[in-house]
């Protein structure tokens, strides 16, 4: 049994808004949509993001109560050992009607602030040149040492699975 399935799921809300651990709560295809219809996960599958929602901590933001039929309008979800390290997978709100309004803001101090979370040495994340100055607000920093952070990505793994195209991984 993985600490994963001990953990019981967390709510917070805020006039009227909903933030839920709950991943039953979770909008899979919502969030499906949301990631590949962007640049970072192009064509991602269903089946993946069911799989990574399965495995994760995961943060749904609802307009109302998610049990109501609320619409989810953000999501965050942690990778984690429980013990040491945690990756912040995913924080996004998924209309950006709902930017500027403190939501993310909200979102995020709820990611940071879930007890089960506390005590862990390293968080990282990954993101574009945007939101840089956004995640830095949270006490995250850059890698002052070269080499120091590295990863791996293939762009198109999405794409070759459904036999879209043909490639290799890259380094970007």
């Amino acid at each position: 049994m993985s600490r994963l399935d001990t953990i019981a799921p967390r709510r917070w809300q805020r006039a009227g808004w909903v933030i839920t651990t709950d991943a039953g709560l979770i909008d899979a295809a919502a969030v499906q949509r949301h990631l590949a219809d962007g640049k970072q996960s192009p064509d991602i599958p269903l089946s993946v993001v069911e799989a990574f929602i399965a495995n994760s901590v995961n943060f749904g933001m609802f307009d109302s109560a998610p049990e109501d039929g609320a619409r989810m309008v953000g999501y965050a979800r942690v990778v984690t050992d429980f013990a040491a390290f945690a990756y912040i997978g995913d924080l996004f709100l998924i209309d950006d009607d709902h930017r500027g309004q403190g939501r993310g803001t909200w979102l995020m101090e709820c990611v940071l602030e879930h007890p089960d979370l506390q005590e862990l040495r390293r968080w990282t994340l990954m993101c574009g040149p945007r939101p840089v100055d956004w995640y830095k607000r949270f006490g995250f920093v850059e890698p002052e040492r070269p080499g120091f952070a590295l990863h791996r990505t293939d762009r198109t793994i999405y794409r070759r699975a459904a036999g879209s195209i043909d490639g290799d991984a890259d380094e970007g």
